[in-house]
Formats: C-alpha cells, structure tokens, sequence
C-alpha cells in the first residue's frame, strides 16, 4: 500500500437524524447513538486492489447546519426534552438506544434497519412502515429459521441462540405484533415481505442473539494514509498464503468463513491443502500469527476472466473459503458484520481499506498490515471518460483520492473495505467491499475498485449453507 501523506477533515454525517448523537472518536461525547458512517463530502481524490504477480435509506433532500452536518430528523427542543424523558424513564442504555432509533424512524418517512434486536431485552422486532412502528414477532413454528435470517439480514451472519418470552398485556409495544406466514419465509428474502399484524393470541414472541461482529478492543489511529496498523486493530483481517507465500488478504465474517476475492484462485492456486490463512496478527509471518487450514474455496462462476481470459470484465469478483476447523474469538480475531439487505454505499462515505500489497506498484510487500482512509467515489465520477472509462458495473464500487497517493496495490487483493457503521457507544463496522482491481497503484484517476459486498449477500449466504461440507474448489452461480 503506498503512502502519500494527505491531511483531509472528517465529518460526522447522520443523514436520518438532525442530532451528533453519538461520536465514537469523542468519548467525552454523552449521547447515545450514532445512526451512519462517517463521511466526508470534500471532492474526490484517488485508490486500488489486486493480487500478487446504513440501511435502507431512501435520502431526501438534504439541509446543511452550520456545522456542515447533513439534517433531516429536525429534534426541536421540545422533542429533545421529550426524548430525553422516555431515556430516563427506560433506564437501560439498550432501551435508550431502541427510543432514539425509533423516533428518528417515526419522525421521518426514512427506514433505518428493518429489522432490529432490542439490546436490553434481545426482542426481535420489525418496522411496519404502513403504520410507522415497530412491531415485536409472534411465536411459531419457524421461529428457528426465523431467527436465523433475521441475523443475517442485518449482517451478523450467524444466529447463537434463540427462545422464546410472553410480555403482558397492553403497556408499552407488548400489544404490537406482527405474525409470520411461513411459507413465504427464506433465506435471501427481507422477512418483512413474510409478515402480517396481529394480535398474537398466545402472548409469546421471539427473543434471539446474533453473533456479535465488527467490533474491535484495540482503536486505530485516524490519520489518513497508509500507515502501520496496531496490533488488534481490525481483527477480521487475514493473510491468505500459498505453499507460504502471501497471496491475498480476506475478512473473517463467522467462527468457519472468509470472504475474499475470486481472482485469488486462478488455476495455479486451487490445491486446497496448499492454502493456509495466517489471523491474529498484524505480521503476514506465522511466527506471531495463528495458523488454519482451508478445507472449501467456493468462487462466483460467473467471474468472466475465468471463463474467457480475454474478457475484460472484472464483475462478480468475490469467493468465501471455509476451514476445517471452527475458530476461537479473542480480542485479535474477530469477524467483520456484513452489510444489513439494503444498505447502500454512500458517495463520500469515509472508509478503511488494509492489507499487505506492495508498497509501491513494483515494490515489496509490507511486512506489518497497512491500513488507509479514503472516500468512496461515485459511479458516476468514477466511470467518467479520465477515470475508468464505464468499466464500472453495479456489482463494483471505487474509492480512493483524485491525486492518486493514497491505494491498495499488489497484494492486497481480497481484502477487506470497512465502513464504521453504529447503533451503540461501541463503534461496529461493516465489509462494505473486496479489494478487487485498478490500473497501477495510487495513480491520480485510477482508484481502487472494490467489490461491493452488498450485492452478494444471497450469494455468500446460499455458499455457506451449500458447501460448507464440501471439500475442494467449488463454484456457484448467482442466486
């Protein structure tokens, strides 16, 4: 990753919210939560990947505060102190969390997640948007399956356990209930689209808890560039290796799953036992790093240079490898959340890239993790005639600076793109994309383009549940 020192501001942005609810960066900071990334709407300047040899949002015009702080959900005084009033009421810093999120949903015509896990009280709950509320589920049958898309959709992947409470009659949102019609339930589907309101005779509905993710025990440093990453800084990044050698990164997404990017599994590199992932550690040696063994390498088939390798089309470049065996959380190994179904990538949205690659197009790799800030770019900037000329599809995003300086290269490839994205004090970040490809290395109007993860959540789902006692190099269609 080549560094070219840059110094550029960040803004907190809340597109749904008119309040700096919660800045992680500031732990002086006394409010609760933060709604969005952070972004930052300065021109675009440049970024890169490639190997070796907020929710669904639907933006409305935006007002500028004095603070240059995008405003939508105006919090009035008297709101303010109505808020204020519930949050003391509730006590719980999870209730707390649920009150705000809810009135900036009901407040504007604006839906966050819709899907939500009350944290105080583990609560399953769905927004209706016809009646503007948020509606607890009825108990069933499906309530195992239930549960468990209901982690995915908003991106935690796998589901840790699930039961059942009764809540009393009226008082609070007891009496709010959506039931589910199971045969329109599946994987790869908002559950949403399988509910109906009702008065849930039996009183008991559906409590759960997702594998937590994206957090981290140890901060990084903000400064933008490519810089030496902190031991334990981003915890889901992992070095890929072949016969020993670092080929390409990847992102820990659940206790069996990596997600990295097809191009890593050419022909010459598909003798599975061959492959190790080296994690935990911030060096790409197995010294200082725990060691795992790949057991299933499952690629998009409809990466195209992998079937014509004329074809000048890097679309669908994504792959998740399983391991032989489960891993050990600790604070130096963790997964990364993927994208909640529907979350856009947000032009300007400030994001992390981290890697190995070189640090310059023909240098060496980098001996300690690497870790940038840059700006997403628009499709619009980014297929421009100087910049990549409309070879960007749907399923790709860039980032990076228009003065180059600053980009994944060689190396890097398979990586992990993360958006911090949180709901408590504790910041949470999403894979918002794949190092994928670009020309050169931090060249200005040549950014790093990145696969956008968002759009292979039903793929990445159906790989895992498909093949994850599948042995080899597999490869699925789209779903």
């Amino acid at each position: 990753m080549y560094v070219e020192k840059v110094v550029t501001g960040k803004k907190m942005v809340f597109p749904h919210c008119k309040a700096q609810l919660y800045d992680p960066r500031n732990r002086n900071s006394s409010t609760i939560v933060m709604l969005t990334t952070s972004m930052e709407r300065n021109p675009y300047r440049g970024m890169r990947g490639r190997t070796r040899g907020g929710a669904n949002v639907r933006n409305k015009e935006l007002s500028k505060g004095s603070n240059g702080i995008s405003l939508t959900c105006v919090f009035t005084p008297c709101r303010v102190m109505g808020v204020c009033v519930t949050l003391m009421m509730m006590g719980a810093v999870g209730a707390a969390v649920w009150a705000v999120v809810t009135y900036c949903t009901m407040e504007e015509d604006t839906e966050l997640y819709d899907v939500q896990v009350n944290f105080a009280d583990q609560h399953l709950r769905v927004f209706d948007p016809a009646q503007k509320r948020w509606r607890q589920v009825c108990s069933s049958s499906a309530n195992q399956l239930l549960a468990s898309i209901s982690c995915e959709e908003v991106g935690f992947v796998s589901l840790v356990n699930y039961s059942v409470t009764s809540v009393p009659e009226g008082g609070g949102d007891g009496g709010e209930f959506f039931c589910v019609r199971q045969e329109e339930l599946s994987y790869g589907k908002k559950i949403k689209d399988s509910m109906y309101p009702c008065d849930c005779e039996s009183r008991e509905v559906l409590t759960l808890v997702c594998q937590d993710c994206g957090r981290r025990s140890f901060a990084a440093d903000r400064i933008v560039g490519g810089v030496d990453a902190r031991q334990g800084s981003w915890p889901w990044q992992v070095s890929l290796q072949y016969d020993g050698v670092h080929q390409c990164g990847g992102s820990i997404i659940s206790d069996r799953w990596i997600v990295s990017a097809a191009h890593c599994f050419r022909d010459r590199f598909r003798i599975v036992n061959r492959w190790r992932v080296l994690l935990g550690s911030i060096y790409n040696k197995p010294v200082n790093a725990n060691v795992a063994e790949v057991k299933t390498i499952v690629y998009h088939s409809s990466y195209l240079p992998f079937v014509n390798a004329d074809i000048d089309d890097n679309s669908r470049d994504i792959a998740v490898l399983a391991l032989t065996q489960p891993l050990t959380f600790n604070e130096y190994i963790q997964p990364v959340c993927l994208p909640a179904y529907g979350q856009r990538v947000i032009d300007g949205q400030m994001g992390t890239v981290t890697g190995w690659g070189n640090v310059e197009y023909y240098g060496h790799l980098a001996n300690v993790l690497q870790e940038a800030h840059v700006p997403i770019i628009s499709d619009t900037v980014c297929n421009a005639p100087d910049y990549y000329d409309n070879q960007i599809t749907t399923s790709m995003f860039c980032a990076g600076y228009e003065k180059g300086g600053i980009d994944a290269c060689q190396g890097d490839s398979g990586g992990p793109f993360v958006g911090e994205d949180s709901f408590s004090k504790t910041s949470r970040y999403r894979l918002l994309g794949v190092v994928s490809w670009g020309t050169g290395c931090a060249m200005p109007k040549k950014p790093g383009v990145y696969t956008r993860v968002s759009r292979f959540l039903p793929w990445i789902s159906t790989a895992m549940r498909n093949y994850q006692n599948s042995p080899g190099i597999q490869k699925m269609a789209r779903t």
